[in-house]
């Protein structure tokens, strides 16, 4: 997506730019307010403004794991796009490592609320998430580089988006956005044993690797997290197995830097200067050329 067609996204999505539905209890986001260009530009693109969709927990995860036998999905084309998200090239692939890893691994269960929260304890979709939902709106902050892989209806919405882009052909990072990612790697790697994610986040900053919002360097940390390229010290995770979301959100209750934030989440949030990078996972994943 190009910038032209951001910035018109960027002005439909505006926060005043909305009616909201009483009854089905959604924003819906006004295309009168743009200008003739703009609304042809939206209609070559193919883009809908309000795909509005009636949410349920069994449907999504039907429908997620059914996209699963697609063959344009892989590890590598998902690589690909990733570290296209982390060099800048392709921000949206940022959420693409996460929400493959949950369309893969997430089996086939009924939604049972977990004991500490409301949403299920095997996929974390929230009670409230039932219901009338925009899903032109989370296309749009993916495409932004927002990670919205943490329960299955992000995931859903984004391998769903995502595998009509890979029909288009794949996405292919550039020499640059695989220079930033080995660099985002080593400067993880290279952490002192006791430095904190809050820590590093400030160093990564400083070390100006990553371009863009603290927003977007959270998302890349947190998707590498859940995968386990970037370990954390209280539930190991892994490219090659299924975690039940309970089990990594309730290992925040024993975390300090997770206490009255609400920014700060595992699996992201567990990671401790010591743990550095599993090294085998990347290669796993990413091949050897990281």
């Amino acid at each position: 997506m190009d910038s032209k067609m951001l910035r018109v996204l960027k002005k439909l999505y505006h926060y005043e730019n909305k009616d909201y539905d009483a009854e089905r209890k959604v924003s819906i986001y006004k295309t009168t307010t743009l200008t003739f260009a703009e609304q042809e530009l939206l209609q070559a693109s193919g883009w809908v403004a309000n795909d509005l969709q009636d949410i349920r927990h069994d449907e999504i995860i039907g429908k997620l794991i059914e996209q699963s036998s697609n063959d344009l999905f892989s590890w590598e084309s998902i690589a690909n796009a990733f570290v296209a998200g982390v060099g800048g090239s392709y921000r949206r692939g940022i959420s693409a490592l996460g929400s493959y890893h949950t369309m893969i691994h997430t089996p086939h269960h009924d939604y049972a609320e977990a004991e500490r929260f409301r949403a299920c304890k095997v996929c974390a979709f929230s009670y409230s998430a039932e219901g009338w939902d925009n899903l032109s709106f989370i296309r749009y902050a993916m495409h932004l580089g927002s990670n919205y892989s943490g329960t299955s209806l992000g995931a859903y919405v984004d391998m769903s988006e995502f595998a009509q882009i890979l029909e288009q052909g794949p996405i292919l990072p550039t020499e640059q956005d695989k220079q930033m990612f080995r660099q985002l790697l080593h400067s993880i790697d290279r952490a002192d044993v006791s430095e904190t994610p809050g820590q590093y986040e400030k160093r990564l900053t400083a070390e100006k690797i990553i371009k863009g919002s603290s927003g977007i360097r959270r998302g890349i940390l947190q998707s590498l997290a859940t995968v386990g390229v970037v370990p954390n010290r209280l539930v190991e995770l892994a490219p090659d197995r299924w975690t039940d979301k309970e089990a990594i959100i309730n290992a925040e209750y024993e975390l300090d830097n997770t206490k009255g934030r609400s920014d700060m989440e595992m699996p992201w949030a567990g990671w401790q200067g010591r743990l550095g990078v599993d090294w085998d996972k990347a290669r796993a994943i990413f091949g050897d050329w990281i």
